[in-house]
């Protein structure tokens, strides 16, 4: 088994959150992270497009910067880069064969292994900045075991409700865990309740806190489209206005935010008519998706081709989706835990126009040929319908 396929293999293992393991596969490589300039972003929505907008800006500022986020779309490779380039196949097995026996004597999961192979590969390679993204909540992921020099919290909301709590509040918390005494913790505009809990835990970290202002930027030309890009924008300049050590001038920034590459965000992969793919995959996410593609003002009929992980939950805004899309195709993507595509059919009202196509490939084929010249469709709801568009289109996801 080659390297890559077996890191694949552990994925089976899920996920366990706690930080004894991280800090175990840490050691075996040196702890890496301790010499690592890095910046910490965790949210619900919108972290890795803050984290691509930051690490563009800070190339464009001719610093040699890391990138980790997750999930990848084709690629595992596409969640290391150094300066917007993937990590070359050999170095993940350089890592892998060094370090295999750890991973296995400790059980190391998939993305404790990855976050490891992250600080192994920055390092070897003497990055001057690191961006990122925190996989799952914040308190117990991997990546708190950085030291960062800021942290960075995006909008949060409700997602992964199974493991991070019901409320708002418990989940403001967990993400809250990635702030630390004396560092500072840069937010997005948040709802009333989470505002008041991040406050709250800052306070008692001895963590200084600051939010964005509501105004809007109306001079943001950020290659990314969509609204809710100019927040995350904000965001990134106000976390640049905290990292006294790196500096960017108006220059850097325009250019950073011109070339930004972030896909599947509002992704447009046909233009006549428009095709678009979107990750959005929690009530939130999809109703900025939903505002953006009624932006478009698309005159003919739309179609929607949707898969869900099984534990999501969108039954707030079936009404929205049936609104916006007078054909939806139901279909499922190739991962673990997927939401049956019957299932998910079940979610919408049974006078709607609802397919169900359980292949994601044949259900984005199907959407193609209903495609009127006037018309537009949307691909939605997962990372992992990324393949399938990869091969219908051949599309890379590799340069950022």
């Amino acid at each position: 088994m080659d390297s890559i396929n077996y890191l694949l293999s552990i994925e089976t293992r899920g996920i366990k959150l706690g930080l004894q393991r991280t800090k175990t596969i840490m050691q075996a490589c040196g702890n890496p992270h301790l010499d690592l300039q890095i910046v910490q972003v965790a949210g619900t929505n919108g972290k890795g497009s803050v984290c691509a907008i930051l690490a563009n800006i800070l190339t464009s500022a001719n610093y040699k910067t890391g990138l980790f986020t997750s999930p990848h779309l084709v690629r595992i490779n596409e969640r290391i880069r150094i300066n917007g380039k993937p990590i070359a196949d050999f170095e993940i097995d350089r890592f892998i064969k060094s370090y295999k026996q750890d991973i296995e004597k400790n059980n190391i999961t998939f993305f404790e292994t990855t976050t490891a192979l992250a600080c192994w590969y920055f390092k070897k390679n003497n990055v001057d900045i690191v961006i990122m993204e925190t996989g799952l909540g914040g308190r117990l992921d991997s990546v708190s075991i950085c030291r960062p020099l800021a942290t960075v919290i995006t909008p949060i909301s409700f997602d992964h409700m199974e493991i991070l709590g019901d409320t708002l509040t418990d989940i403001a918390i967990e993400k809250a865990g990635i702030m630390k005494k004396n560092i500072v913790c840069l937010s997005a505009l948040q709802k009333p309740e989470v505002r008041s809990t991040l406050q709250s835990e800052a306070y008692k970290k001895g963590a200084p806190l600051y939010f964005i202002n509501n105004e809007k930027i109306n001079n943001i030309d950020i290659n990314i489209p969509g609204e809710n890009q100019k927040e995350n924008t904000k965001l990134a300049l106000l976390v640049l206005d905290n990292l006294s050590d790196f500096k960017t001038t108006n220059s850097s920034i325009q250019e950073g935010l011109k070339r930004v590459q972030w896909y599947g965000r509002n992704q447009l992969i046909q233009k006549k008519p428009p095709i678009i793919f979107d990750v959005a995959h929690n009530e939130d996410s999809i109703k900025c998706f939903i505002n953006y593609y009624q932006s478009l003002k698309i005159k003919g009929q739309s179609i929607l081709v949707l898969a869900l992980y099984f534990r999501k939950r969108i039954r707030n805004i079936t009404p929205l989706i049936e609104s916006s899309f007078q054909h939806i195709i139901c279909t499922e993507a190739d991962t673990r835990n997927p939401m049956k595509a019957s299932v998910l059919g079940e979610q919408f009202n049974e006078n709607h126009s609802v397919e169900i196509i359980k292949d994601s490939t044949t259900a984005i084929y199907k959407g193609i040929n209903h495609l009127h010249h006037n018309g537009g469709m949307a691909i939605l709801g997962t990372h992992y319908l990324a393949p399938s568009i990869n091969k219908i289109f051949k599309i890379s996801f590799d340069s950022v």
